[in-house]
């Protein structure tokens, strides 16, 4: 198998290192792109999703937004920024504003916020619509999810209130729930401001091209789709149950009042949701941008014990190691991250998690996560689980992340690069020196482990990054999707 850890020191090394070294670049670039896209195609052309009845079915919640894109440098002015940088859990005025997103730009890492100052977040709307090159699209991360399951084969019902505008956007054969028939929506917006890499804003230099998101939802944090989503989902029979959108509860002023936790109870409802699936049905947590504490520990003991799965990226992945093992929220973490620092937290994560499955007596256990980065995917699956096909699952999403920012279906090597190294350390533990040598015409490493008695794959796949970014929002919930369409059988 490719990419086995080996001992440092040892023959088998020196050869590796030798064949590595073959493969760097020369004057006509990066030599590894070549094989390592041909073999990207190969393990997905051998490996389809199932059709007619052994078509899979996806059922995903909650909500759906109208995204308003923009370039982030037209529209903010850095001379208005005064002062340094400053992390802001909600923004409730301009100065703040301008703060985070400086905060998030100069780490070149993904955010999301609550705008509180409904007349702010109005008037930077405004000024959004005069820029020539704003655009209006479809977001949430279930619509967006629910998209990629249609395009790869999947049947797909998703839950969400949305006005019959927003859903044009929707594929005809996607099953929408969540309104009632005829209903007046007035859908939320969110405004999607991006960057690409080394874009400055002042002094600051962004270091990779990422997204600055800010709302002001009235109707998403409530997750107002969920009843009917529930009366849906007995006659649907779905084998893939996502969870999403509940960062949209992330500093939203929920009433609290005669002992009522209304956040709460929403989540128990999920809770409740999840539990009346059944074992066959395999559930999945999509991971997002959280800053709130009180909304982060209820996520820790009202969903994560009873899924199996979660998808996140780099930040995400270190503010739930966090929170889990802490009790504290990470608000960044690197934008590119070593693999070895990614499986650290990967391994801790599911043995935190495990330990909430068994203080929750669920009868669900973790068996599976996925981490994306710009530069790599790294799935971990417990062995004998029902999740199949790690390794053209990994190749499928690191395949997906290219075509989505790129927004081709082709993939151009000249708007392709590496940054994964030619070798890799598997762990930061001192103890342990075993590397992953990179193979171009082998690029999916993959191998066993045991952690705490649980037998895992681990599989990582390079990805071919795109170097002319047209797409950032969005990316991460199309590469989840793409890593889970063939991870599932019927």
């Amino acid at each position: 198998m490719a990419g086995v850890p080996v001992k440092c020191g040892t023959i088998v090394s020196f050869c590796f290192v030798l064949y590595a070294v073959y493969y760097r670049k020369n004057d006509l670039g990066d030599v590894r792109l070549s094989p390592v896209k041909d073999h990207l195609l190969y393990l997905e052309s051998e490996n389809k999703v199932g059709e007619g009845k052994l078509q899979p079915k996806v059922a995903l919640g909650y909500g759906a937004c109208h995204d308003l894109f923009v370039n982030a440098t037209s529209l903010l002015d850095h001379k208005e920024l005064k002062g340094n940088p400053e992390h802001f859990n909600e923004i409730s005025n301009k100065e703040e504003f301008l703060k985070s997103f400086a905060y998030f730009f100069k780490h070149g890492a993904a955010a999301e916020r609550f705008v509180s100052n409904g007349k702010l977040y109005d008037e930077l709307i405004e000024q959004a619509l005069k820029l020539p090159d704003s655009r209006w699209s479809i977001g949430g991360n279930a619509p967006l999810m629910a998209k990629r399951f249609y395009i790869e084969g999947w049947k797909v019902l998703f839950a969400a209130k949305m006005s019959n505008k927003l859903k044009k956007y929707i594929p005809k054969d996607i099953q929408i729930v969540g309104g009632e028939e005829n209903e007046e929506v007035r859908d939320d917006v969110h405004m999607i401001l991006e960057y690409k890499t080394d874009e400055t804003f002042g002094t600051l230099k962004a270091p990779r091209a990422n997204r600055y998101i800010v709302h002001n939802d009235e109707n998403n944090p409530l997750l107002s789709s969920l009843e009917k989503f529930d009366e849906h989902l007995p006659g649907f029979g779905p084998n893939l149950l996502v969870i999403s959108g509940l960062q949209m509860m992330d500093n939203y002023p929920f009433k609290v009042g005669d002992g009522k936790d209304l956040r709460a109870e929403r989540l128990d409802l999920v809770k409740k949701q999840i539990l009346s699936q059944p074992l066959s049905t395999l559930t999945h947590f999509e991971m997002a941008s959280y800053v709130d504490l009180e909304l982060l520990k209820h996520l820790t003991t009202k969903i994560l014990p009873f899924v199996d799965s979660v998808g996140m990226n780099e930040q995400e992945l270190t503010n739930l190691y966090s929170v889990l093992e802490y009790g504290e929220v990470s608000v960044v973490a690197d934008s590119n991250p070593r693999v070895a620092t990614a499986l650290d937290q990967m391994r801790k994560t599911f043995l935190l998690i495990r330990r909430q499955n068994e203080l929750y007596e669920s009868k669900r256990q973790l068996t599976r996560i996925h981490v994306h980065t710009l530069a790599y995917q790294a799935i971990m699956t417990v062995k004998n689980s029902n999740w199949k096909r790690t390794e053209a699952a990994a190749a499928k999403a690191s395949l997906t992340a290219h075509r989505y920012v790129c927004n081709s279906q082709d993939i151009a090597l000249e708007k392709c690069k590496l940054l994964l190294d030619d070798s890799f350390s598997t762990t930061t533990d001192n103890d342990n020196t075993s590397r992953v040598f990179f193979e171009p015409t082998k690029p999916v490493s993959c191998w066993d482990e045991e952690i705490n008695g649980e037998n895992v794959d681990i599989c990582v796949a390079p990805v071919l990054i795109c170097t002319e970014a047209q797409l950032t929002a969005g990316a991460g919930d199309n590469i989840s999707a793409a890593g889970l369409v063939l991870q599932v059988e019927k």
